[in-house]
């Protein structure tokens, strides 16, 4: 096979993914691409990628560090969502290696949210957001819609079952972004030990993208998302031999 990169961060936005990929930058035996969140996969035609198109995604890689020894990874964690990207991941590299962290759906949701309205993309109240989503995502059919997707996004159970259809178990590695969150250092051990390289002292990398501002979700909201995310939460949990933890359902 020709030069391919190691391994994807795949999932989930506002799942810890741009920690991880900061802290995978500290790792001499690792590097990642020039920027996080290159969008290679999930902006190509449904058709298939030329060998052209590689040329190009490649040239966010240092192939002299991984003839060196070094593994090269990125993380753009739309891609389990977005329909068709984890396909041709896997027509890419079939033996790559995929990591997906995954946050309690009601708290994700919630800071999607913030995110958009911080960026300016949401100007609506969540209360309405999270109860119009569908029929406001209907505007881009037959096309994915991710910008209207703060609910979509957490429906985590296809996602997984996508993942275990395409990749052996050996290449999955499904993280709770709590634990991250908590104590990275033992989550990371377990990154370098599923990468195939040695275990770093990291130091430790601030909260990335969090919200500063003092909001907080509404009782009933929280009780509309908890009973819309429940059951596909179950059933993730269910799929990963997880027990509920600390997650709301």
């Amino acid at each position: 096979m020709p030069n391919r990169i190691d391994f994807m961060i795949a999932g989930v936005q506002k799942g810890g993914t741009t920690s991880l990929d900061a802290y995978l930058r500290q790792h001499p035996d690792v590097s990642m691409a020039k920027k996080k969140e290159v969008h290679f996969f999930d902006k190509r035609p449904p058709t298939g990628i030329r060998a052209l198109d590689y040329f190009v995604y490649h040239r966010q890689f240092d192939f002299g560090a991984q003839a060196r020894g070094a593994k090269l990874g990125e993380a753009t964690p739309i891609l389990t969502w977005w329909t068709g990207a984890m396909e041709r991941l896997w027509s890419y590299n079939p033996d790559i290696k995929v990591i997906m962290l995954l946050r309690d759906p009601v708290e994700r949701a919630w800071s999607h949210f913030r995110m958009d309205r911080r960026l300016q993309r949401e100007g609506a109240d969540f209360s309405d957001v999270i109860r119009t989503e569908r029929e406001r995502a209907r505007r881009s059919l037959p096309k994915q819609d991710r910008e209207r997707s703060q609910l979509a996004r957490g429906f985590y159970a296809h996602q997984v079952r996508n993942l275990k259809r395409l990749f052996p178990d050996e290449q999955l590695l499904f993280l709770r972004s709590e634990d991250l969150s908590d104590e990275a250092q033992p989550q990371l051990d377990r990154v370098t030990d599923f990468l195939g390289v040695s275990r770093f002292a990291f130091e430790a990398e601030p909260r990335h993208n969090s919200a500063t501002d003092s909001d907080r979700m509404k009782a009933e909201d929280r009780a509309l998302l908890e009973e819309t995310f429940r059951l596909d939460a179950e059933e993730t949990r269910r799929l990963l031999g997880w027990e509920q933890g600390s997650w709301s359902v």
